[in-house]
Parts: structure tokens; sequence; C-alpha cells
């Protein structure tokens, strides 16, 4: 499989693309606070606009549980932009902790309710399985 090309890394995160493939690969490091995630949600949408990329990978493993403030942005904002910029698929891998994977899983599910979500989303046990997917 082909490596990827690191953009940008950080203690909170690691984003790199895969050019071949049109996608870039997101993982979270830590578990991050609200702030940290809009920052680098932020920087993300910005790597992708500039690369024109159509597929993301996000590797939330490393982190815990999202706050209720988090996941309101997510579902109401993050998802929508990500539509916006004409994203294809999207391939999530998330914590082994039920709690943690349920609070990922609330998101998706009031994004897709509120209509903002127009591409396909799965989740996957492994960044090897998503990126299978992704480039498949």
């Amino acid at each position: 499989m082909q490596q990827l090309e690191t953009l940008s890394q950080n203690d909170i995160s690691k984003i790199a693309i895969d050019r071949v493939h049109n996608l870039i690969s997101h993982t979270w490091l830590r578990q991050v606070k609200h702030e940290e995630m809009l920052q680098t949600a932020s920087k993300l949408h910005q790597l992708m606009l500039e690369n024109r990329t159509d597929k993301l990978l996000l590797s939330a493993l490393a982190t815990g549980s999202l706050s209720a403030e988090t996941k309101e942005w997510l579902s109401t904002t993050y998802y929508k932009s990500l539509s916006e910029l004409g994203l294809k698929k999207l391939a999530r891998v998330l914590p082994y902790n039920l709690f943690n994977k349920l609070s990922f899983e609330s998101v998706v599910t009031r994004a897709e309710a509120l209509g903002t979500v127009n591409f396909e989303i799965r989740n996957f046990p492994s960044n090897e399985a998503a990126l299978l997917w992704l480039r498949g």
C-alpha cells in the first residue's frame, strides 16, 4: 500500500495526502478540546480545498468522548462544510470504547437528519481498512 505524504503534523493531529487517489487522511493523536477541534478542522478544510480532494479518512482512535458543544458543531456546521467542499466519501475509524463510539455515531445521525450530508459515510475498525475502501 502506498505511503501517505504528510501535509501537517503537531501534537494534536496528523494530516496526510494520497494524491493518486485524491484523498486526505486526518488522524487525531490525543483527546482534544473544542477549540483545538475547531482550529484543526479549519486547517483540514483549507488543505482539502487547496488539494481538491474528494475523499477523507478521519481516524479518531485516540480521542475520547465529544463534548455536547463539539457534537453540535460537528453535526450542524462541519459536516455541512464537507458537503459544500464536494466530499464524496468519508471513512471514519472510531474509538474502541463503546461510549465514545456512540458519541461519534450520534453526530452523523443528527447531521443526516438535518439533511446536511450528501456524501457516503462508512465506519471501519482500522485505518488500513478505511484506506482500502477509499482507494477502491
